[in-house]
C-alpha cells in the first residue's frame, strides 16, 4: 500500500513528498452500448407481468421481520447515520449540537448532492410505498436486456432501475478482501445521466461499536468492458467513488463493473475472523431487482457462522436470502425479493482463523495506521518539535550561531532592557531625546517647569513619537507646565509610552524569534501532510489542517500580548475562543486525541518563542550590549564632561541610573538632568 511507504518516510524523515491514495486507472472514450443489438432505439412494449408479480407476492409471504436487536449478539453491523442519531439525539447537550453542526459546515464537500443516483437513508423514499407501486403494476412497460451470467435476452422494466447486481467477494490468504461487482443499469437520462455512484464506507463497526478504518486501492472501473477513470473522495463516514470526468450519460442499458482491493476489513475475535459488509451497496437512488453475492475463501469449509439480513437498519428481514453452497471455498447469497431505495442485504460471516496466513508484525504495524495514523504522527511530530527547541534552547544558552538585530537604543527600551522597569524616569528619558532633537525646550525657575514646544512640524519624528507629542501638547499649546493640576494628561502621556514600548518589544522579539516559528510551523506542516496523506480528499484536509494551525498559532500568540488588564484580558478571551474553535475544525478532519496533540504541539512553540525572547534568551546580547554602555559611560566620565557630548548622552544617562557620577560636574545651560530630578520629585 502507498500509505506503508509514506509511513516508513515520515519515521524516517527523509523526504517531504506525498503520493496519491488511490492508483489511477486508465481513460475511456465513447462509451458503447451492451451489445450491438442495442445501438438502435431501444424497443418498448407491454407484457404480462403476472408472473413476475406472483414471484414477489410469494417471497414477501414467506418472509419474516426481525429485530437487529434479537440478532446473534456476535454478529456486528453498520449502522446508519439515521439509527445512531436516533440513539444519541436523546443524550445530547447542547454543546454537543453546536460542535455536530460546526462538523457539517466543515465537512468535506462533495458533489452528491448534485448526484441523482445516491441519496441517504434519510432522504430515501418510503419502502412500503415503493414495494406498492412495485407489486401493483399489471402492466409495466419493459425492454430487452442481456443480464449476466450467461447474457440471456431478459425483459426488464423499461424504468430506471438496477435489474442486475453481482457482487464477488475474495478473502486473500493475506487478510485483503478483493470485489469484483457487476451492475447493469437500465438508463434514461434522469437519475444515472451522470454516470454511476459507488458509495463505500470508510469506517467498519463491530457488535461494541469499535470502529476500524479500511483502506482502498482501485484496481479499476469498466463500463460495456470499457475502462473509465474513477476516483475516490470523501463524503462524512463514507466515500464515493465517482467518476474522474463529468460525462453524460445516454439512454440505454450499460454494464458496470467495479474492482477494487481493502484492507483492514476483517475484525479479529481471537479464535475467528469476521467479515462485514453491505452487498447491495447501499444509498443508490435505484431499485435493484435483482441481487446477488458470492464469497470465495482461500480454504476450505472455512465458514464458521453466517447471517444475511435484507431490508434498512430500522427493519431487517432475516429471511429474505436464499443460500447456494458452490463447493467447500465458496457460498452464494441471492435475495429473494427486490431490493428498495434506503435497504441493502448485509452480510455477516464467521471465518476460521486457519483459514489466513497469520498476520506479520509488520502488517499489524501497517493496520494500526489505519485507525491511529493520525494519532501517530501527530504524537511523533509533538516529541520531536519539543526535542527540537530543546536543543534550541541549550545553544541559545550556549550562545552559538544566533543572528543579531539591529536594536535602537532609545532611553525607555534601553531601561526597560536592563532594569526591567518602566517608570517616571523612562518618561523623563523620552522628554530628554525629545530636546536633543530640539523639538522641545525645558525651562526651570525655582520648583516650576515648563516644558515649551518649539515645532509644529516634527518630520524627523517617528508617527508614535509625533502621537506622544500630541497628548503632551493638545491642539494648539505650545506650553506644558508640570504641575500637580496637570498630572491626567501627564499620565496619559505616559501611559501610552508604555504601551507603545511593549508594542516595539513585542514585535523586537517577533523578530528575533521568527526562524524559530517557521521551523516550528514547518514541522508542524510536514507532520499534517503526513496525517492528509492518509484522507481520501489528501489536498483538502492537509488545506484545512494548515490553515486551521496558523489561525491557532495566531491565536497563542494573542495571548502573549502585554497591554493594559483590560486590554489583556480581552486578547485573551478571544484567544481562548478562537483556540476552541479550530480544535472543532481539527476535529472535523482527524481524530480529537490528534486534534489535541497538534494544538499541544502549537503551544510548545509559542511557550518556546516566550521562553527564547525572555531576558536569558535571545534579546540576552542586547541586554549585555546596554550593561556595556553604561560601564563606557561612567569609563569615559571626565571626556564627556569636557566635550559637549554630555548633551547628546545625557538622556542614556539618565535613563540607565548613571547620573550620580555626573552630578556637580556640569554646569551647562544645556545639561537638563537636574530638572527632570526636579520632575520626579514632584510627581512623587
Amino acid at each position: 500500500m502507498k500509505k506503508l511507504f509514506l509511513a516508513v518516510c515520515f519515521n524516517l524523515l527523509l523526504i517531504n513528498t506525498l503520493s496519491a491514495r488511490v492508483t489511477p486507472v486508465t481513460g475511456y472514450t465513447n462509451l458503447q452500448l451492451q451489445s450491438p443489438e442495442q445501438n438502435t432505439e431501444p424497443v418498448v412494449h407491454r407484457v404480462d407481468f403476472g408472473t413476475f408479480k406472483k414471484l414477489v407476492r410469494d417471497g414477501f409471504s414467506n418472509a419474516v421481520e426481525a429485530d437487529p436487536k434479537t440478532i446473534n449478539q456476535n454478529i456486528g453491523y453498520w449502522p446508519s447515520e439515521a439509527q445512531k442519531q436516533a440513539e444519541q439525539e436523546k443524550n445530547k447537550s447542547l454543546f454537543q449540537k453546536m460542535y455536530e453542526q460546526a462538523l457539517d459546515r466543515i465537512a468535506v464537500p462533495t458533489d452528491k448532492s448534485q448526484r441523482q443516483d445516491v441519496v441517504s437513508e434519510n432522504d430515501a423514499p418510503d419502502i412500503s410505498a415503493q414495494r406498492q407501486t412495485w407489486q401493483q403494476s399489471s402492466a409495466l412497460p419493459t425492454i430487452t436486456a442481456y443480464l449476466p451470467p450467461d447474457n440471456q435476452p431478459t425483459a426488464v422494466p423499461a424504468l430506471e432501475h438496477i435489474p442486475y447486481l453481482m457482487n464477488s467477494i475474495e478473502v486473500l490468504p493475506s487478510g485483503l478482501v478483493k470485489f469484483e461487482e457487476t451492475i447493469v443499469v437500465v438508463a434514461d437520462g434522469n437519475k444515472l445521466s451522470r454516470g454511476l455512484t459507488k458509495i463505500l464506507p470508510q469506517t467498519v463497526y463491530n457488535s461494541e461499536g469499535s470502529a476500524q478504518s479500511l483502506d482502498y486501492s482501485v484496481i479499476g472501473v469498466r463500463v460495456n468492458d470499457m475502462p473509465v477513470d474513477y476516483h475516490l473522495t470523501s463524503d462524512g463516514e463514507n466515500a464515493l467513488l465517482v467518476p474522474e470526468e463529468d460525462y453524460r450519460l445516454s439512454p440505454g442499458i450499460y454494464t458496470y463493473k467495479f474492482e477494487y482491493l481493502v484492507d483492514n476489513l476483517l475484525w479479529d475475535y481471537g479464535s475467528y475472523y469476521q467479515l462485514y459488509w453491505d452487498v447491495g451497496g447501499g444509498g443508490w437512488n435505484l431499485v435493484v431487482d435483482r441481487l446477488g453475492a458470492s464469497l470465495n475463501l482461500p480454504r476450505p469449509n472455512a465458514v464458521l457462522d453466517q447471517s444475511v439480513l435484507l431490508g434498512s437498519t430500522r427493519r431487517l428481514d432475516a429471511n429474505a436470502v436464499s443460500i447456494r453452497p458452490n463447493g467447500s471455498t465458496a457460498i452464494a447469497w441471492i435475495a429473494a425479493r427486490p431490493l428498495f431505495v434506503g435497504e441493502g442485504m448485509y452480510l455477516v460471516v464467521n471465518i476460521d482463523k486457519a483459514a489466513l496466513d497469520a498476520p506479520t508484525l509488520w502488517q499489524k504495524i501497517v493496520r494500526s495506521f489505519y485507525n491511529y495514523g493520525d494519532i501517530y504522527f501527530s504524537f511523533v511530530g509533538t516529541v520531536v518539535i519539543a526535542i527540537s527547541f530543546l536543543l534550541s534552547w541549550r545553544y541559545i544558552v550556549k550562545d552559538k550561531g544566533q543572528l543579531k538585530f539591529k536594536f535602537e537604543r532609545t532611553a525607555i527600551m534601553s531601561r526597560f532592557l536592563l532594569f526591567n522597569r518602566f517608570d517616571l524616569k523612562s518618561v523623563c528619558g523620552f522628554l530628554l531625546e525629545l530636546y536633543r532633537k530640539n523639538i522641545i525646550d525645558i525651562q526651570q525657575a525655582g520648583e516650576t517647569v515648563l516644558l515649551i514646544k518649539r515645532t509644529d512640524n516634527p518630520k524627523n519624528l517617528a508617527k508614535w513619537q509625533q502621537k506622544a507629542l500630541r497628548l503632551l501638547f493638545p491642539k494648539h499649546e505650545t506650553v506644558f507646565n508640570v504641575n500637580p493640576n496637570n498630572k491626567l494628561p501627564f499620565k496619559r502621556f505616559a501611559g501610552y509610552l508604555e504601551q507603545n514600548m511593549l508594542r516595539q518589544l513585542w514585535r523586537f522579539r517577533f523578530k528575533l524569534n521568527i526562524g524559530y516559528l517557521l521551523s516550528g510551523m514547518g514541522l508542524i506542516a510536514l507532520v499534517e501532510a503526513f496525517i492528509a496523506a492518509f484522507k481520501l480528499d489528501s489536498l483538502y484536509v492537509f488545506g484545512v489542517l494548515s490553515a486551521t494551525s496558523v489561525v491557532c498559532m495566531s491565536a497563542v500568540l494573542l495571548w502573549s500580548l502585554n497591554g493594559r488588564r483590560w486590554l489583556k484580558i480581552f486578547l485573551r478571551l478571544i484567544s481562548l475562543d478562537i483556540t476552541a474553535l479550530c480544535f472543532v475544525v481539527f476535529s472535523a478532519m482527524i481524530h480529537p486525541l490528534a486534534s489535541l496533540l497538534l494544538i499541544i504541539s502549537l503551544l510548545i512553540i509559542a511557550g518556546a518563542l516566550n521562553v527564547y525572547s525572555g531576558r536569558l534568551g535571545l534579546i540576552k546580547h542586547y541586554i549585555q550590549d546596554i550593561g556595556r554602555f553604561r560601564d563606557y559611560l561612567l569609563a569615559n566620565r571626565d571626556n564627556l564632561v569636557l566635550s559637549k557630548n554630555i548633551v547628546n548622552y545625557q538622556a542614556l544617562i539618565w535613563a540607565l541610573d548613571a547620573e550620580d557620577k555626573f552630578d556637580g560636574a556640569v554646569s551647562a545651560e544645556a545639561y537638563k538632568i537636574p530638572v527632570m530630578q526636579t520632575i520626579v520629585r514632584l510627581w512623587h
